[in-house]
């Protein structure tokens, strides 16, 4: 394993052995794990529609590689690689996806290509998480700043892959950064906005905001249902922006996967609602155990799924 691998590793089993050993804490005196165990079946429904939503989201990538001119991937591997950027989500900025550059690699993909893919979809999901958000943004009184810097930021990624000239500008920044490692990262990450700029096209994204939309959809639909089983139904708005909402809070705290502000945002929001405590708690726990976990432990599989047909390869 690459170190870049070992660290990623270390900080997702460290990242993990944390939020159990908070989950435990927390479940002293207020039966969490108990009320988690009694929901079995609607936690199997949630898994179901967020499953339905990786394969929509990898839809969204596959369309965009075919239109970068990599029509030769065949969706089952494709599939594969993908998902096997989850396995490291937990990182900052989500850069542990990254390690799809692996495994597209071997499929004749560039590695700035699938940067570019990358920025393009996460530029997708904010805005769409900003946009469904906004069904429960009176939840939120800081909601208008937060949306400000997404359409900022988002703003400012499509003007660096659509404009030479900036592009230009942050390539002379970047080779005017002290050493060499923080130079071809900074390099790297432009070359990468290039390759998104012929991403935001019309026939490109609207078909991407489609399924991205209706990705995200599946797992708010995942968290209302939830809520509906722990006796708490939730008003249309509720239902549709309450957990986006979150998500998007627990990407401006710039904690790696929104690990714990995630969660912490739907508790607020929920109680705001009326909900006990420990009824929001176990929501928001259950809903990320559904979402954020089952992506972890299906990266890992995918990927140690790739390694061994590698490693099957090469000593054929």
């Amino acid at each position: 394993m690459r170190p870049q691998r070992q660290r990623s590793a270390l900080f997702l089993l460290a990242t993990s052995a944390l939020y159990v050993a908070l989950l435990l804490y927390i479940d002293r005196g207020s039966g969490i794990l108990a009320r988690l165990a009694e929901l079995g079946g609607p936690l199997l429904a949630c898994v179901a529609l967020v499953l339905c939503s990786f394969m929509l989201r990898y839809q969204r990538w596959h369309l965009a590689l075919r239109a970068q001119g990599h029509t030769d991937i065949q969706w089952r591997k494709g599939l594969q690689a993908y998902l096997a950027g989850f396995a490291f989500t937990v990182s900052p900025g989500k850069a542990g996806e990254l390690l799809r550059i692996r495994y597209f690699g071997r499929m004749a993909v560039p590695p700035s290509t699938v940067l570019g893919t990358f920025i393009y979809e996460r530029g997708q999901d904010l805005a769409i998480l900003t946009l469904l958000g906004m069904a429960a943004a009176a939840l939120v009184p800081v909601f208008g700043t937060l949306a400000g810097l997404v359409l900022a930021a988002l703003a400012v990624l499509c003007l660096a892959s659509r404009w030479p000239r900036l592009r230009a500008l942050l390539s002379s920044l970047a080779a005017r950064m002290p050493g060499t490692r923080p130079r071809q990262l900074a390099h790297f990450l432009v070359d990468g906005l290039s390759q998104a700029g012929p991403l935001l096209q019309p026939r490109v994204l609207l078909p991407g905001l489609a399924l991205g939309t209706l990705a995200w959809l599946l797992s708010a639909a995942a968290f209302a249902g939830l809520c509906v089983a722990m006796g708490l139904p939730l008003a249309w708005q509720h239902a549709l922006g309450i957990y986006p909402l979150a998500m998007l809070a627990g990407a401006a705290s710039f904690v790696p996967g929104g690990v714990g502000t995630t969660e912490a945002a739907i508790v607020l929001m929920l109680a705001a609602l009326g909900a006990p405590l420990d009824v929001a708690l176990t929501i928001a726990i259950g809903i990320r155990l559904a979402t954020l976990w089952l992506a972890i432990a299906v990266g890992m599989l995918a990927m140690f799924g790739l390694e061994l047909q590698a490693s099957r390869n090469d000593t054929h």
